[in-house]
C-alpha cells in the first residue's frame, strides 16, 4: 500500500533536510504511527504521502504508484479518489455548515455529492443532530468528527491524520483512536497517524511505527 524509499525533503532556506534518507512501508490494511515531538517533520511527512509537497530525492509508492512524480492537476485527481486526510489544523469552512463541508470532499474530487454518503456518515458518527450546525456551534471533537467524516467521504484506500488527539483528555483520546480504527477498517484503509502522543502507541499496539529525529537549523515543517 505504502512504499516510501529513500525521501529526503528540505525547505527553501533551511539548512538541513527535514527528512534524510527516510524508508518505510505499510501493507493494504496495516496501520502506522509515525513518532516525534514538534519539528521532527511528522506532518511534512503525511503532505509528501499525500503528494501536496514534492521530495527532492526518493519515492513515495501507495497503491503502486510513485506519486512524488505527479504534476499538481494529476495530484490533485488522485489525491481525491486515493486518499483522505486529517489534518492537524481540521480547516472546515465557517460559512459552511456541517453536511456541505463534508460534502467538500465530493466537490474537490469531482465526484457526485451523495447526501446519502453523507447521511452514513453523520450517523456513524454521531453528528446527525449538528448536520445543519457551524462550525463554530460545535464543541472540538465534534469539529474533529467533521474533519474526519470529510477525510472518509471518498472511500479512500489511505486514511491520514495529523495529530488526531491533541488537547483532547484521556477518554477522548481513545474514543477519537477508536473511531479513526473503527472507520479505517469499515472501508478497508490503511490508516497512518502522525502524534506525539505516547496514548495513541499505547492505544495501538499493533501498528508499525516510525520515529523520526528532530533535526537542528531546520526551517518550514513541523
Amino acid at each position: 500500500m505504502l512504499h516510501i524509499s529513500n525521501l529526503s525533503h528540505r525547505y527553501p532556506h533551511a539548512h538541513v533536510d527535514q527528512l534524510n534518507s527516510l524508508s518505510f512501508r505499510i501493507e493494504a490494511g496495516e496501520h502506522a504511527v509515525l513518532l516525534g515531538s514538534s519539528g521532527s517533520g511528522k506532518s511534512t511527512l503525511l503532505h509528501l504521502i499525500a503528494a501536496i509537497l514534492k521530495p527532492q530525492n526518493g519515492s513515495i509508492l501507495v497503491a503502486g504508484r510513485d506519486v512524488s512524480t505527479l504534476l499538481p492537476a494529476d495530484a490533485d485527481r488522485w489525491r481525491g479518489t486515493t486518499v483522505g486526510f486529517m489534518p492537524q489544523k481540521l480547516a472546515l469552512v465557517a460559512a459552511l455548515n456541517v453536511e456541505e463541508n463534508i460534502l467538500l470532499a465530493a466537490y474537490a474530487s469531482n465526484r457526485e455529492q451523495s447526501h446519502a454518503r453523507a447521511q452514513h456518515l453523520l450517523d456513524a458518527l454521531g453528528l446527525s443532530e449538528k448536520k445543519r450546525a457551524k462550525p463554530h456551534e460545535l464543541s472540538q471533537g465534534q469539529r474533529q468528527r467533521v474533519a474526519l467524516a470529510r477525510a472518509l467521504f471518498n472511500r479512500p484506500q489511505l486514511l491520514l491524520a495529523d495529530e488526531p488527539t491533541a488537547n483532547l483528555d484521556d477518554d477522548s483520546c481513545r474514543a477519537a483512536i477508536d473511531l479513526l480504527l473503527a472507520q479505517a477498517n469499515e472501508i478497508g484503509a490503511s490508516l497512518v497517524i502522525a502524534t506525539h502522543d505516547s496514548r495513541v502507541l499505547a492505544a495501538l499496539p499493533l501498528a508499525k511505527t516510525l520515529r523520526l529525529p528532530v533535526h537542528k537549523q531546520q526551517g518550514g515543517g513541523v
